[in-house]
């Protein structure tokens, strides 16, 4: 693989730089908007969203929905979208990110929520600030509260949601890649779909995943053609950093990346000698195409890794860049000391837990997070797909030889792994937060259908 190291350095620089002042003057913006409306629009469906789930007419699902969905988490997201806090300018706002809450020690987002959007008295209530994330869910979530209520919106996610899905699959099946969206919608039943549909913080990391995989259907070509795609992931990176609440933010890396070795064609055009629109020998597959031409297994091998790495690390660089970014800017113009506070968070979150060993302590936590599986019918599917796409696998390496199939296998292997690597790193938020960081562990199962779509195309392959 042939990456002009220079080159991306600038990059990275320039597209982190100029993501945290976009991302500045957007929440800015946003925050000039006036909240008397979006509170009114709040309120107007506040207690029905808020309801316990044996109120909720409709039968089991929707109790069952009810019950789960993340509300506390929600609640913190909409009383950022409306609070107010008299004499604290727009900026101010923007880095401290004010909330009150009828708790000091222990927050009570949803019962703070009716109290303050319900016209409650705010003086017996206590300022809470949340400076160490962006906020960025607050570009969107201000202007539509102007427009919608709380259930509105609800549902315009929900529609929003489906219709990217629906458009991946579309353009997959015609662009003759379907095992992009077999294995997206493989990964995605592992994630309480449900649940993450009419969630506004669970929304958030699957938003990004389907709109960086829409534009590697429509532009992939492209990306390879000019040696993008580090840039690419690193903008995936950023994103998820300044939208994201901390919910399964990796999965932004490993959906996208599953995808990339399933859209692969300059390899296929190594050989076939046609390739059409892309030259392969140029930028990111130059090198794993040369190797393939040449059937050299090893070299495929190494310059499958160096791609894996390449990528991930860039996503990796934007994401903690953009963070730290936010916490110097707050630092730097209104000394919040959010550097501090965010490092000791980082510290806390990624401690092993309980005192144990970190590795005993990350299988103890994957544990826990696998028991957020609470029905049978996830083990059973898991089951099913592992079956076909070994049976596929199999098949691929009687018909076109063990090595050319395996190798090819090894980026899915890979994606497999992330999941428990990253478990493991960050235990203690992951014991802390199971509720939803189990999401990432769709990965696994992304990487699995993964491989029985790339058993497919070898065996269609002439």
């Amino acid at each position: 693989m042939r990456i002009q190291f220079g080159k991306l350095l600038r990059n990275t620089i320039l597209l982190i730089a100029a993501g945290a002042s976009l991302g500045t003057a957007l929440l800015i913006l946003v925050f000039c908007l006036p909240v008397d409306r979006m509170k009114q629009h709040v309120a107007a469906s506040m207690d029905e969203v808020l309801q316990d789930a044996e109120q909720v007419p409709g039968g089991e699902i929707f109790q069952y929905i009810q019950a789960k969905r993340e509300s506390y988490t929600d609640s913190i997201m909409v009383q950022n979208a409306v609070d107010k806090v008299p004499g604290k300018n727009i900026f101010e706002h923007t880095m401290w990110m004010y909330h009150h809450d009828l708790e000091e020690e222990f927050w009570t987002p949803e019962a703070s929520l009716k109290v303050y959007c319900g016209g409650g008295d705010t003086d017996g209530m206590y300022l809470h600030e949340y400076s160490r994330y962006w906020h960025g869910y607050l570009v969107y979530l201000k202007p539509l509260f102007l427009l919608l209520d709380w259930k509105q919106l609800t549902g315009a996610g929900v529609l929003l949601q489906l219709l990217l899905m629906a458009a991946v699959t579309v353009l997959a099946v015609r662009k003759k890649y379907p095992g992009v969206a077999v294995a997206m919608l493989a990964g995605f039943l592992f994630m309480k779909p449900l649940l993450v549909l009419v969630s506004l913080a669970m929304t958030v990391c699957w938003v990004i995943i389907l709109a960086a995989l829409l534009f590697m259907l429509l532009k992939g070509g492209w990306l390879r053609e000019k040696g993008w795609y580090p840039e690419f992931f690193l903008t995936v990176g950023i994103l998820t950093a300044y939208f994201d609440f901390l919910s399964y933010p990796v999965a932004t890396l490993g959906f996208p990346l599953c995808a990339y070795f399933l859209l692969d064609g300059a390899e296929y055009a190594a050989e076939a000698g046609n390739y059409s629109g892309v030259n392969p020998f140029k930028g990111i597959g130059r090198r794993r195409a040369e190797s393939l031409a040449d059937r050299n297994w090893g070299k495929l091998l190494r310059a499958l890794f160096q791609e894996i790495f390449v990528f991930s690390a860039c996503w990796g660089i934007g994401y903690a860049g953009m963070w730290a970014m936010k916490w110097i800017i707050a630092d730097l113009a209104l000394h919040t000391g959010t550097v501090k506070d965010a490092i000791w968070s980082v510290i806390g979150r990624t401690e092993a837990i309980g005192g144990r060993p970190r590795l005993n302590g990350g299988f103890y936590v994957i544990g826990l997070n696998l028991q957020e599986y609470d029905s049978m019918v996830y083990p059973v599917l898991a089951a099913a797909i592992a079956l076909v796409s070994l049976i596929l696998v199999a098949a691929a390496c009687r018909k076109k030889g063990m090595a050319r199939v395996l190798v090819r296998m090894v980026p899915y292997m890979v994606i497999f792994c992330i999941p428990f690597v990253w478990i493991i790193a960050v235990q203690h938020h992951s014991a802390l937060h199971a509720r939803f960081t189990f999401r990432i562990l769709a990965l696994a199962v992304l990487a699995v259908a993964g491989m029985g779509c790339q058993a497919v195309r070898e065996m269609k392959k002439e």
